[in-house]
């Protein structure tokens, strides 16, 4: 093949360049001779000849292409042109570098983040070959929970999987000493909670660990063994039985028990029953969750500590997430259609109006933590697409602020480009070179970038892991860069090279074409002028709109700590009681503790009032479908669907929320089927009607609550009074649409107790120690405030961090703006320096220069601007609906990020601008 000719030439090139010169003389004589046998002196002859047959070099060149592969030697040399160049213009260079690291280095972080949590795979030998499964129902709504007797029939019956694994959600078991496990309660100094100001859980000697109930075949299926001891497996189930054990995170081991190495076979107590600790789990082995939790129990033996629940045995309990290994030879397709076989079988073990008890499929895909594929979670998926966004914007802002750099630098190189033309390079040589140039450039920003992110992630990993106290587990993302990210930071740099290269390659080398050696370097050219414009206004644009959309979630964050909540928040302290888990602690037991400690607590110093309910921004909330005039409620006459909530008769008067009409309930109204309505809710049942002695029913069909708690259906409640609205953590304020129902004083046991105190907060949170351990030292009790709590929902917590990742994108956009602004026209400055001089001889005044320079820089800024501010308008509408409390067109977030960056565009232009003042006429009539 002739390429591997070509190739094999490049190995014999000087052989060839002495035959090309042997031609080249050859023909030049050939052609002199003629001009000789034509009567022309020697000289005549031998200059005609050489007219004639044109530039030897470029002959040269064209022939050694024909024959020889000169394309890895001339791209050799225009790198090796290209960084003297950039070597030679270090201010340039260093601005360019910096703002394309910028660029890079966020969609690195981006991407490694990614790969981090969403694309991460188990933790298990194999990983490929490990499934996630899940039942999509009827609705078409994802299922990813199975109850313990399904999970069994899985297990023995799907032929398609090796081995199926089963874990419940993490819960949190109350640690005793026992066995060398010291007391105290861990620190959360230093921590996320602490800097929010959060209180810790307080009781007598008790504290709290993170523990996974999972299979006992988990960890022969993961194929993951202990660095301490032994996993239990399958074949454990009477061993374990007959003598409890579990398995100890290496994390937890270290932080908790300082590494001590007679770990293994030690005691703890959890929930009051003893287990011995078998084994130690690799470090940050986190199997198929996302944190390293600080126990592994069997699920067998979970009735140890929750005497009380059944759901091993309870078909219609569904608590459990199911992992497989897919058998040798077996796909999923193959385990998705039998796993759907087996499921249509089990229909007939539930009851019938069991979403269980209807048609409904498998549904397996490659195994992940997260227990629903991310196509079907709309909240991730509108997520990752905002922060994607978010990141592309800053190198688009990043690759537009490089390129207006190139071109006004590709001005004063114009000379250099049509001396270089007439000298045999043609166009597309030319642009070559420039491409070379920006490649360049973009593979060392993208190789700072890629060590600054790698080092960046590397503390921000370790504060994330940080900033939770220690009973929250240890949440592990693997940042270290691999193969994978290697080969995105070298594509996405080399894109970048092309994409702000490309124009500035074109437009010089066209407009180094058409003007050859007679245009001069003074002035840019008006199509290169547009382009420039056009290069900032899109960085001005895209920064503003990344700006204003951090701005407004910045402002809603902060109207959602300053909202009028409807109720008195300063001073509430909510307190969750966790009780033993023992089958000594029956529900009446509890609730006698319960009155015992809300007695206490009502006699300490500093404490106003104690009442028992759900706070307003408890996201444990609970709606119903509500139906009026005695009807119930189905899918023709449901009036609305609304929250409930159960309170006790000094609820309005602990949380200070004003009653509007009618009045609140009395000591032993619980019999009573009497209700509250807030306002909005009573406008949504009966709209400009009195619903003072109105009815209504409830019907919690389909939704959810849990099976021991009480639920309002049935009878027929009565309306007795109208309460001023409250503001939950919903963002369209939905949940102030509420129904307050009697709690009965049976069930005080189940929910929190809000405590109203006139002293400080974290006063009363302390000493309540002493109080708890006086009524049952095996309680725990976990204190939080009201602005707490609302700092801990999803809502907010998304809401946060979208503004984190909005401001610091639209703040790095900020910062490469002023660097294009600033970096353009210092180069304009330089290059109409003849101009301002003629401008200044012909009696213009200093200040007429600066405002002629601050209006040609700051035209595209003004228009970019308005294009910005477009487009956030139209972001800020998509948003409306997670923007907490404030107007789409925000006049704080959109004014001042308009002023702000019109401001800083006009500074990174002025203290340039300011040279072309310096400019003396003589001088600069000389400049060239």
């Amino acid at each position: 093949m002739r390429w591997i000719k070509r190739v094999r030439e490049l190995w014999h090139r000087g052989e060839r360049e002495r035959e090309f010169d042997e031609e080249l003389r050859f023909h030049l004589a050939m052609r002199e001779q003629q001009n000789l046998d034509a009567g022309m002196t020697p000289s005549d002859a031998r200059r005609r000849a050489r007219l004639r047959f044109g530039n030897a070099a470029v002959w040269r060149e064209r022939m050694t292409e024909i024959d020889v592969m000169l394309f890895p030697e001339t791209v050799w040399q225009d790198i090796r042109f290209g960084a003297r160049l950039l070597m030679r213009n270090l201010g340039f260079t260093t601005m360019a570098i910096v703002a394309l690291a910028m660029g890079i280095g966020v969609n690195t972080a981006a991407f490694t983040a990614y790969k981090a949590f969403f694309a991460r795979k188990l933790e298990a030998r194999d990983p490929d070959r490990m499934v996630n499964t899940a039942l999509v129902l009827r609705s078409g709504d994802f299922q990813s929970y199975l109850s313990y007797p399904d999970y069994l029939t899985y297990r023995d019956q799907v032929y398609s999987f090796q081995g199926v694994i089963a874990t419940s959600t993490p819960q949190f078991l109350t640690l005793l000493a026992q066995g060398g496990v010291a007391n105290g309660h861990r620190q959360e100094q230093g921590t996320l909670f602490g800097w929010l100001g959060r209180l810790p859980n307080v009781g007598a000697s008790a504290e709290r660990a993170e523990t996974l109930f999972v299979s006992e075949n988990y960890f022969s299926v993961l194929g993951v063994g202990a660095v301490r001891g032994r996993v239990f497996n399958a074949a454990d189930t009477k061993e374990l039985t007959a003598s409890p054990a579990v398995l100890i995170s290496e994390n937890y081991w270290r932080k908790r028990f300082n590494g001590d190495p007679g770990i293994v076979g030690k005691v703890v107590r959890l929930n009051g029953t003893a287990f011995t600790i078998i084994g130690v789990t690799p470090h940050n082995f986190v199997g198929t969750f996302v944190a390293a939790p600080d126990f592994w129990m069997p699920l067998g033996l979970e009735p140890l500590v929750h005497p009380t629940d059944n759901w091993l045995v309870n078909r219609e309990d569904v608590r459990l997430h199911v992992w497989a290994r897919l058998a040798a030879g077996a796909t999923m397709r193959e385990a998705q259609e039998e796993m759907s076989v087996v499921a249509d079988h089990l229909r007939a073990l539930h009851t019938p109006h069991a979403d269980f008890a209807q048609p409904l499929r498998a549904v397996v895909w490659p195994g992940s933590p997260f227990t629903i594929p991310l196509d079907q979670n709309r909240g991730v998926e509108v997520s990752l697409m905002f922060v994607l966004a978010a990141v592309v914007m800053v190198l688009m802002v990043a690759c537009a602020n490089v390129a207006s750099l190139q071109l006004a630098r590709a001005a004063s190189r114009h000379n250099e480009l049509a001396m270089r033309l007439s000298l045999g390079a043609s166009r597309r040589r030319l642009i070559r070179q420039l491409l070379t140039e920006s490649a360049l450039l973009a593979l060392v920003a993208g190789g700072l970038a890629f060590l600054f992110c790698w080092a960046l992630l590397q503390v921000v990993v370790v504060i994330a892991a940080n900033a939770f106290p220690e009973q929250y587990g240890t949440f592990i993302f693997h940042v270290t860069p691999n193969l994978s990210v290697f080969a995105f930071v070298f594509l996405i740099s080399l894109l970048a090279g092309v994409l702000f290269g490309l124009a500035p390659a074109f437009e010089s080398s066209r407009s180094a074409v058409s003007s050859a050696l007679k245009a001069s370097a003074s002035t840019s050219a008006g199509g290169r002028r547009r382009l420039r414009s056009l290069l900032i206004a899109t960085q001005v644009a895209l920064s503003a709109m990344l700006m204003i959309a951090g701005g407004l979630f910045i402002h809603g964050a902060i109207r959602a700590l300053r909202m009028d909540t409807g109720y008195d928040d300063a001073h509430l302290l909510d307190l969750t009681v966790q009780y033993p888990e023992s089958l000594a602690y029956t529900p009446e037991h509890k609730a006698e503790l319960t009155r015992e400690l809300r007695d206490r607590v009502t006699k300490m110093p500093g404490v106003v009032n104690v009442t028992t309910a759900r706070a307003p921004d408890d996201e444990d909330f609970r709606d119903a479908a509500v139906s009026i005039d005695g009807e119930n409620p189905s899918a023709n006459n449901t009036k609305a669907t609304l929250y409930y909530t159960w309170i006790q008769p000094d609820y309005f008067q602990t949380m200070g929320i004003p009653l509007l009409v009618g009045h609140g309930f009395a000591a032993g109204d619980a019999g009573d089927k009497s209700v509250i309505l807030s306002e909005s809710a009573a406008k949504q049942l009966w709209p400009g009607k009195n619903p003072l002695g109105r009815t209504l029913r409830m019907s919690t069909d389909h939704k959810f609550h849990t099976a021991d708690e009480p639920l309002p259906d049935g009878p027929l409640w009565r309306v007795i009074g109208v309460a001023r609205d409250t503001r939950g953590i919903l963002f369209d304020g939905s949940d102030s649409e509420q129904i307050y129902l009697p709690l009965s004083d049976s069930d005080l046991c189940r929910y929190p107790m809000l405590v109203r105190t006139r002293s400080a907060l974290a006063e009363v949170a302390n000493a309540l120690g002493p109080v708890i351990a006086a009524v049952d030292p095996g309680m725990t009790v976990r204190a939080v405030t009201l602005e707490d709590m609302l700092l801990q929902t999803p809502p907010f917590i998304g809401s946060t961090l979208a503004a984190a990742v909005a401001s610091a994108t639209g703040l790095l956009g900020l910062i490469l703006v002023s660097i294009g602004i600033y970096g353009t026209v210092s180069y304009i400055v330089v290059l109409r320096t003849k101009e301002v001089g003629i401008r200044m001889a012909l009696g213009a005044s200093k200040a007429d220069i600066l405002g002629l320079i601050l209006r040609d820089s700051t035209r595209p800024v003004v228009g970019g601007l308005l294009a910005g501010v477009t487009l956030a308008a139209g972001v800020a509408y998509l948003l409306r609906h997670v923007l907490y409390g404030i107007h789409v067109i925000d006049g704080l977030s959109f004014g001042g990020v308009s002023l702000l960056l019109l401001l800083i565009a006009l500074l990174a232009a002025f203290v340039p601008s300011r040279r072309a003042m310096r400019v003396e006429p003589v001088v600069a009539l000389r400049y060239e």
